[in-house]
Protein backbone atom coordinates (compact mmCIF):
# COMPACT_ATOMS: atom_id res chain seq x y z
CA UNK A 1 0.00 0.00 0.00
CA UNK A 2 2.97 2.06 0.86
CA UNK A 3 4.88 1.67 -2.38
CA UNK A 4 3.78 4.32 -5.08
CA UNK A 5 2.26 7.61 -3.67
CA UNK A 6 0.81 11.06 -4.95
CA UNK A 7 2.42 14.10 -2.92
CA UNK A 8 -0.25 15.77 -1.81
CA UNK A 9 1.67 18.37 0.07
CA UNK A 10 0.56 21.81 -1.31
CA UNK A 11 3.71 23.31 -3.38
CA UNK A 12 3.45 26.78 -1.89
CA UNK A 13 3.70 24.82 1.65
CA UNK A 14 6.88 23.36 0.63
CA UNK A 15 8.44 26.26 -0.87
CA UNK A 16 7.27 28.36 2.56
CA UNK A 17 8.91 25.64 4.54
CA UNK A 18 5.63 25.29 6.28
CA UNK A 19 5.07 21.43 6.03
CA UNK A 20 7.25 20.22 9.31
CA UNK A 21 10.01 18.53 6.84
CA UNK A 22 7.03 16.14 6.12
CA UNK A 23 5.19 15.05 3.12
CA UNK A 24 2.03 13.56 2.92
CA UNK A 25 1.46 10.92 0.11
CA UNK A 26 -1.86 9.15 -1.48
CA UNK A 27 -1.36 5.50 -2.03
CA UNK A 28 -1.69 4.53 -5.63
CA UNK A 29 -2.44 0.97 -5.95
CA UNK A 30 -3.54 -1.71 -8.24
CA UNK A 31 -7.48 -2.92 -9.00
CA UNK A 32 -6.35 -6.15 -7.27
CA UNK A 33 -5.06 -4.53 -4.12
CA UNK A 34 -8.25 -2.52 -3.63
CA UNK A 35 -10.09 -5.59 -4.14
CA UNK A 36 -8.07 -7.58 -1.63
CA UNK A 37 -7.84 -4.93 1.17
CA UNK A 38 -10.70 -3.26 0.71
CA UNK A 39 -14.11 -4.33 -1.43
CA UNK A 40 -13.95 -8.14 -1.10
CA UNK A 41 -12.75 -8.04 2.91
CA UNK A 42 -16.22 -5.16 3.09
CA UNK A 43 -18.41 -7.90 1.31
CA UNK A 44 -17.68 -10.51 3.38
CA UNK A 45 -18.54 -8.25 6.22
CA UNK A 46 -22.00 -7.74 4.87
CA UNK A 47 -22.64 -11.52 4.59
CA UNK A 48 -21.10 -11.90 8.09
CA UNK A 49 -24.26 -14.10 9.51
CA UNK A 50 -23.66 -16.61 6.64
CA UNK A 51 -20.17 -16.59 7.37
CA UNK A 52 -20.69 -17.40 11.00
CA UNK A 53 -23.18 -19.83 10.87
CA UNK A 54 -20.68 -22.04 8.26
CA UNK A 55 -18.25 -21.48 10.58
CA UNK A 56 -19.53 -22.29 13.53
CA UNK A 57 -20.96 -25.82 12.11
CA UNK A 58 -17.56 -26.53 10.33
CA UNK A 59 -15.93 -26.49 14.16
CA UNK A 60 -19.03 -28.20 15.83
CA UNK A 61 -19.49 -24.60 18.23
CA UNK A 62 -23.12 -24.80 19.26
CA UNK A 63 -24.79 -21.30 17.94
CA UNK A 64 -26.57 -20.25 21.67
CA UNK A 65 -23.50 -19.00 23.21
CA UNK A 66 -22.38 -15.85 23.69
CA UNK A 67 -20.49 -14.16 20.37
CA UNK A 68 -17.33 -13.70 22.25
CA UNK A 69 -16.99 -17.13 23.97
CA UNK A 70 -18.11 -18.54 20.47
CA UNK A 71 -15.12 -16.73 18.99
CA UNK A 72 -12.63 -17.71 21.75
CA UNK A 73 -13.35 -21.48 21.17
CA UNK A 74 -13.05 -20.83 17.60
CA UNK A 75 -9.66 -19.50 18.16
CA UNK A 76 -8.84 -22.59 20.02
CA UNK A 77 -9.92 -24.85 17.09
CA UNK A 78 -8.09 -22.38 14.47
CA UNK A 79 -4.76 -23.41 16.47
CA UNK A 80 -5.57 -27.14 16.90
CA UNK A 81 -6.78 -27.85 13.64
CA UNK A 82 -4.44 -29.95 11.07
CA UNK A 83 -6.56 -28.20 7.87
CA UNK A 84 -4.31 -26.64 4.97
CA UNK A 85 -4.07 -22.99 5.68
CA UNK A 86 -5.63 -21.50 2.73
CA UNK A 87 -9.27 -24.09 3.29
CA UNK A 88 -12.05 -21.80 3.41
CA UNK A 89 -12.91 -23.29 6.77
CA UNK A 90 -9.78 -22.23 8.20
CA UNK A 91 -10.01 -18.48 6.29
CA UNK A 92 -13.97 -18.14 6.82
CA UNK A 93 -12.94 -18.73 11.33
CA UNK A 94 -9.64 -15.93 10.54
CA UNK A 95 -12.39 -13.84 8.89
CA UNK A 96 -15.09 -13.84 11.43
CA UNK A 97 -12.45 -13.58 14.53
CA UNK A 98 -10.88 -10.76 13.00
CA UNK A 99 -7.45 -12.15 12.19
CA UNK A 100 -7.78 -11.28 8.32
CA UNK A 101 -6.87 -7.54 7.06
CA UNK A 102 -6.79 -8.71 3.41
CA UNK A 103 -8.16 -11.32 1.43
CA UNK A 104 -7.18 -12.91 -1.91
CA UNK A 105 -9.77 -13.29 -4.55
CA UNK A 106 -9.18 -17.03 -4.52
CA UNK A 107 -10.17 -17.03 -0.45
CA UNK A 108 -12.67 -15.05 -1.46
CA UNK A 109 -14.43 -16.71 -4.00
CA UNK A 110 -14.02 -20.52 -1.31
CA UNK A 111 -15.35 -18.56 1.39
CA UNK A 112 -18.49 -17.71 -0.39
CA UNK A 113 -18.84 -20.74 -2.45
CA UNK A 114 -18.76 -23.01 1.13
CA UNK A 115 -21.02 -20.58 3.12
CA UNK A 116 -23.38 -20.54 0.33
CA UNK A 117 -23.19 -16.70 0.11
CA UNK A 118 -23.18 -14.89 -3.38
CA UNK A 119 -19.85 -13.87 -5.25
CA UNK A 120 -19.90 -10.44 -6.48
CA UNK A 121 -20.05 -10.20 -9.64
CA UNK A 122 -17.01 -8.42 -11.94
CA UNK A 123 -19.39 -5.59 -12.47
CA UNK A 124 -21.03 -4.63 -9.59
CA UNK A 125 -16.82 -4.68 -8.18
CA UNK A 126 -16.07 -2.27 -11.74
CA UNK A 127 -19.11 0.16 -10.55
CA UNK A 128 -17.55 0.45 -7.00
CA UNK A 129 -14.40 1.22 -8.26
CA UNK A 130 -15.94 4.18 -10.38
CA UNK A 131 -18.47 5.32 -8.34
CA UNK A 132 -16.65 4.91 -4.66
CA UNK A 133 -16.02 8.25 -3.12
CA UNK A 134 -12.36 8.13 -2.11
CA UNK A 135 -11.25 6.41 -5.47
CA UNK A 136 -9.63 8.03 -8.40
CA UNK A 137 -9.07 6.02 -11.77
CA UNK A 138 -5.56 7.67 -12.87
CA UNK A 139 -4.14 7.62 -16.20
CA UNK A 140 -2.35 3.96 -17.36
CA UNK A 141 1.03 4.63 -15.79
CA UNK A 142 2.78 0.97 -16.92
CA UNK A 143 5.31 3.01 -18.96
CA UNK A 144 6.29 4.29 -15.75
CA UNK A 145 6.38 0.84 -14.21
CA UNK A 146 3.88 1.51 -11.88
CA UNK A 147 1.56 -1.39 -11.41
CA UNK A 148 -1.67 0.76 -9.99
CA UNK A 149 -3.86 3.24 -11.88
CA UNK A 150 -6.06 3.96 -8.27
CA UNK A 151 -5.27 7.05 -6.50
CA UNK A 152 -6.85 5.51 -2.58
CA UNK A 153 -7.71 8.59 -0.75
CA UNK A 154 -8.13 7.04 2.49
CA UNK A 155 -4.81 5.27 2.73
CA UNK A 156 -2.49 8.67 3.45
CA UNK A 157 1.17 8.39 5.32
CA UNK A 158 3.95 10.69 5.38
CA UNK A 159 7.79 10.42 4.43
CA UNK A 160 9.99 12.99 5.60
CA UNK A 161 10.96 15.29 2.93
CA UNK A 162 14.65 14.11 2.50
CA UNK A 163 13.83 10.42 2.16
CA UNK A 164 12.41 11.34 -1.77
CA UNK A 165 15.16 11.93 -4.52
CA UNK A 166 14.15 14.58 -6.34
CA UNK A 167 17.14 14.33 -8.69
CA UNK A 168 18.59 11.14 -10.33
CA UNK A 169 21.90 11.71 -8.18
CA UNK A 170 20.11 11.21 -4.71
CA UNK A 171 18.43 8.05 -5.60
CA UNK A 172 21.18 5.67 -4.65
CA UNK A 173 20.63 7.58 -0.89
CA UNK A 174 17.34 8.04 -0.46
CA UNK A 175 13.97 5.68 -0.39
CA UNK A 176 12.10 7.30 -2.45
CA UNK A 177 12.49 8.35 -6.33
CA UNK A 178 9.80 11.52 -7.71
CA UNK A 179 8.70 9.87 -11.04
CA UNK A 180 6.53 12.30 -12.64
CA UNK A 181 3.87 14.87 -12.17
CA UNK A 182 0.14 14.67 -11.88
CA UNK A 183 -1.74 16.86 -14.67
CA UNK A 184 -4.89 17.88 -14.47
CA UNK A 185 -7.56 17.37 -14.32
CA UNK A 186 -6.29 14.54 -11.87
CA UNK A 187 -4.88 17.22 -10.02
CA UNK A 188 -7.71 18.97 -9.35
CA UNK A 189 -10.07 16.00 -8.90
CA UNK A 190 -7.96 14.28 -6.07
CA UNK A 191 -7.67 17.18 -4.19
CA UNK A 192 -11.97 17.52 -4.13
CA UNK A 193 -11.61 13.91 -3.58
CA UNK A 194 -9.55 14.52 -0.41
CA UNK A 195 -12.10 17.20 0.61
CA UNK A 196 -15.21 15.57 0.45
CA UNK A 197 -13.56 12.36 2.36
CA UNK A 198 -12.24 14.39 5.27
CA UNK A 199 -14.63 17.32 5.50
CA UNK A 200 -17.55 14.89 5.83
CA UNK A 201 -19.70 15.96 9.18
CA UNK A 202 -18.73 13.42 12.21
CA UNK A 203 -15.37 13.20 11.58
Amino acid sequence: LKKVGIVVTADCDLENKKHAKLVTLVSVVSVKTIMENYLLPEDCEKKRPQIESYVFRCFSIENDQEVETKKALLIDEIKKTKISHDDASIVAAKFITDQLTSLSVKEYKAVMNASGSGVKKTDAINRQISDRGDLLILPDSEALEINGCVAWVRQIWQVPLNSIALRTSETRSRDGEKIARLDSPFRYRLTQLMAQVFSDIGL
